[in-house]
């Protein structure tokens, strides 16, 4: 519904958001932002050799020779000057996982089309002539764009081919297991893929055109040869140099011959000038770009850093931009192009663009007005902001247009920021939506949360983790929700209910949680930890004065697979010196609970020590009549659905009235959740019930208000 929403939103918001949700869009900017830990990776390299400090140059050359920039060099290497190709796989990778979505019995592995894309791209790519070795120019950044457009042309190829079933070997047996018939099967597709851009580059090099990468890169520089040096050159420059590297092209490598043609060559007219006693007679140079304009790295993506560290503190964006601040201080700003991502991201097509060509305009007529000395010596691109604007003009009227520039570029960036943190907002709800339809729904399929497809899986491994570390931290709680007796009014018991207040996302549901603790592996520990704590608190009850009531915690069926289980129970008991009876074991999920000898002896153990038996939802769905017989149960809770019906269907009422008389029969408390109204509880009371659990009476509440109510008590009915 979330996307829905916005989709159907007016105005440039709804607009953008329909071209941000393009598939292929979407598949490449996940696929970029998988590659943030490469690229962070390689930004730490890159700061490590151009620090721009004499004092740590000097010393890093003392202690580790003139070789020491080696360690960095070998990061770069391994990261960033091989990017292209990595991008290449994650898109085929992604590409996969989307076709497999929509082809659930025709699945492709994901690995065989990230590596076909892969393998695909290398064709591509004319060798160094030393040794036939992949140039590491054109597989890093630079190549990134021709990248980009292989893997979508391959993988698509690949999947067409992959749909005519006459091209798969049918290769299944028992002795080779499924693992070979997944590889024969992509065996023919692979070899045509591969095939058809190695025709290509046939082609192409009969056309006289062996590298491809720098046909695009010259072409892209060509219409600047005859173009001189003035504002609207500068103008044109710009929006060319950001418009390619929105599109995943090295825009200040593809216009590497004009930036030295046009204003490397100022500046050294700019440097003879001064030095002859004359006044430089160009206002924009290549120090002018590096630091009026590209303050951060291209975009100035230092001001969309300052406002991304201004938005929501519990903000994906603001965290990407805690990561991103070091290394954008000395304008490294790969975490932020690749991590946001801001290659093909719509959201941020206009302000990437835009920033740079009005911060062009407000720093030239700064210059050409006579606040701004021009640029007559050259500064480290390294160089941090304000001491970079002091170093170019010699004065501090270069800081000042520096931090104008920063705000300018802040109020620019600042609602499209808006805009991008709405849409992912928006996204993640509709998308934890479904989780949450999907935990809902797990009883009717052996699908686990973690395996499910997409956003939706992401979304639950995230959970796990956070839970695991919430597990470790202590950050869940427990809430207690009174039981009553309706003719009394008096609170007979209470529930201990789990709770999760999750830093970013609130509260998730018990349902939600619990299902992903009994996925992943740790809910005894959980368990144990719940045991432990309801047995405290009633500790405390008790040395407060309340007596009468019994304490009811859960049990999950996943913790009956714990041989130790009622030693555990029986230890938590020991150590607040509690009457076992005061204590009662409710066994949750009965979908999962089995009649089997292991839950039997499991729950006889813990009967016999003395702590009851309670069954939850019982009289619906997957519960049976075989638990009375088969487990020491002591109290049934009536199914939820079974007490929402009761003033309406005549079905339901005939059902607790008959498991009513059961249970008195077999000496058996029966108590109904979910009483939300008089209505029912009134219908509940007639029909036999007496002890009720609800919103009627009172929601889960924290230990201090929950003692308060069982003082106060509740009216009678």
């Amino acid at each position: 519904m979330g996307q829905e929403r916005l989709a159907r939103g007016n105005g440039v918001f709804g607009f953008w958001f329909k071209i941000a949700s393009s598939e292929y869009l979407s598949i490449i900017r996940n696929a970029l932002t998988l590659t943030l830990p490469v690229v962070i990776a390689g930004a730490f390299g890159v700061l490590l050799n151009n620090f721009p400090i004499m004092v740590y140059q000097n010393m890093m050359k003392e202690l580790f020779g003139e070789g020491w920039r080696a360690f960095g060099g070998y990061i770069w290497d391994g990261t960033l000057a091989i990017l292209s190709p990595v991008t290449v796989f994650t898109i085929g990778y992604n590409i996969a996982e989307r076709y497999n979505r929509k082809h659930l019995l025709d699945n492709v592995h994901p690995a065989i089309l990230g590596t076909v894309a892969f393998c695909s791209l290398l064709t591509m790519i004319e060798p160094s002539t030393k040794d036939f070795a992949i140039p590491y120019n054109w597989v890093g950044i630079h190549g990134l764009f021709l990248a980009i457009i292989v893997s979508l042309v391959s993988s698509e190829l690949f999947l067409r081919f992959f749909g005519i079933r006459s091209l798969r070997i049918r290769f299944f047996s028992k002795e080779a297991g499924t693992a070979m018939s997944t590889v024969f099967s992509a065996l023919g597709p692979a070899a045509l893929t591969i095939g058809i851009f190695a025709l290509f580059k046939v082609g192409m090099a009969a056309l006289g055109v062996n590298d491809i990468h720098s046909l695009i890169y010259d072409a892209i520089a060509s219409p600047f040869k005859n173009l001189g040096n003035n504002l609207g050159t500068a103008l044109i420059y710009n929006f060319i140099r950001h418009f390619l590297w929105f599109l995943g092209i090295h825009g200040s490598n593809a216009m590497e011959p004009v930036m030295t043609e046009i204003y490397m060559s100022a500046m050294r007219a700019n440097e003879l000038a001064v030095a002859a006693g004359q006044r430089a007679p160009f206002i924009i140079t290549k120090t002018f770009f590096d630091t009026y304009v590209s303050m951060g790295g291209a975009g100035n993506t230092l001001s969309l850093l300052l406002a991304l560290l201004l938005t929501h503190r519990r903000s994906g964006l603001r965290k990407i931009a805690q990561i991103s601040f070091l290394p954008a201080v000395f304008n490294i700003n790969e975490t932020l192009i690749f991590g946001l991502p801001i290659v093909l991201n719509p959201v941020y097509f206009i302000p990437f663009i835009l920033t740079p060509m009005v911060l062009t305009v407000t720093s030239y007529y700064a210059a050409a007005l006579g606040f701004l000395p021009e640029s007559t010596m050259d500064v480290a691109w390294t160089t941090p902001v304000l001491i970079s604007g002091y170093a170019a003009a010699g004065s501090f009227a270069g800081s000042v247009v520096q931090l104008f520039n920063l705000l300018l570029g802040f109020l620019i960036y600042w609602p499209f920021i808006r805009i991008d943190e709405k849409a992912q907002r928006l996204r993640f709800e509709a998308s934890y939506d479904e989780l949450l339809r999907v935990s809902g729904n797990l009883g009717e399929s052996c699908a686990n949360l973690t395996d499910q497809p997409g956003e939706i899986g992401s979304i639950s491994r995230a959970l796990a983790n956070d839970l695991l570390e919430s597990i470790k931290k202590k950050e869940l709680f427990l809430e207690y929700q009174p039981q009553v007796d309706c003719s009394t009014g008096k609170v007979v018991g209470v529930e201990a209910l789990l709770r999760w207040k999750h830093a970013n996302i609130g509260r998730v549901p018990p349902s939600l949680f619990v299902a992903l603790a009994e996925e992943v592996g740790f809910i005894g520990e959980i368990g144990v930890w719940v045991c432990d704590e309801s047995c405290r608190q009633m500790r405390q009850w008790l040395d407060h004065g309340l007596t009468g009531i019994v304490m009811s915690f859960n049990v999950s069926v996943k913790q009956l697979g714990d041989p130790d289980l009622p030693e555990k129970i029986a230890a938590c008991i020991k150590k607040y010196e509690l009457d076992p009876s005061c204590m009662k074991a409710e066994v949750t999920e009965s979908t999962g609970l089995s009649s089997d000898m292991g839950h039997n002896i499991l729950l006889q153990d813990i009967r016999h020590m003395g702590v009851n038996i309670a069954i939850d939802d019982f009289g619906m769905g997957h519960s049976s009549l075989v638990y009375l017989k088969q487990f020491p149960v002591a109290m049934i809770k009536l199914d939820g659905s079974l007490v929402r019906d009761v003033t309406v269907s005549k079905i339901s009422s005939d059902i607790i009235s008959s498991i009513s008389d059961l249970c008195r029969t077999m000496d058996i408390e029966l108590l109904a959740e979910f009483v939300e109204t008089e209505a029912q509880a009134v219908t509940l009371k007639s029909l036999g019930c007496h002890v009720f659990q609800g919103w009627l009476y009172s929601r889960a509440l924290p230990p201090d208000e929950c003692e308060s109510a069982i003082r106060s008590g509740f009216r009678t009915y």
